[in-house]
């Protein structure tokens, strides 16, 4: 395939203070803007507002959350580098616009798949390695409220136990 491709790519940042988020995104951009074989059409940042609390009910955050989004064309060499795009840099949309179809060789197809895989594999690894974490410290934790109560003192730290998330097959 060696037609170039034209994308519009939405990115969304979540965060505060309000100039880092927008400062953080103007980065980001900027950084995808060196890349090879990537052109950077227009690309414009809309300026942060305040989340509504509303939003955020289900977050625990003490202070104000702001948001911002970056709405960015991009002409790209070949499909490849899309993928690449999207696997690094994570838009929360992305819509082709030229061309309005793609051909790809099955070798191409399957670096990419690979490419994706590999990214997928290392998610994994991390949820693993951070769940493990979590649970050696819910055990500390248990521990020293159990210490806590025999010495007749009142933990300030209570363990609530999570209900498991039943799959889409369970929930039948």
């Amino acid at each position: 395939m060696n037609e170039k491709i034209k994308v519009l790519v939405i990115y969304e940042i979540l965060g505060r203070p309000k100039e880092h988020i927008e400062t953080t995104l103007e980065q980001l951009l900027d950084r995808i803007g060196e890349n090879l074989g990537l052109k950077i059409i227009t690309r414009k940042v809309h300026p942060a507002h305040l989340v509504d609390e509303e939003k955020m009910k289900n977050v625990s955050v003490d202070q104000e959350v702001f948001s911002t989004f970056a709405e960015v064309e991009i002409e790209l060499d070949n499909l490849q580098l899309l993928f690449s795009l999207v696997l690094n840099t994570l838009p929360s949309n992305i819509e082709i616009i030229e061309p309005s179809e793609l051909s790809i060789k099955n070798f191409d197809l399957s670096g990419v798949v690979s490419d994706l895989a590999l990214k997928l594999h290392r998610y994994d690894e991390v949820t693993k390695s951070l769940l493990m974490e979590k649970s050696k410290l819910v055990n500390v934790i248990g521990e020293m409220n159990k210490i806590i109560n025999d010495f007749g003192g009142k933990s300030p730290v209570e363990i609530v136990e999570e209900t498991p998330v039943k799959k889409d097959s369970e929930k039948k």
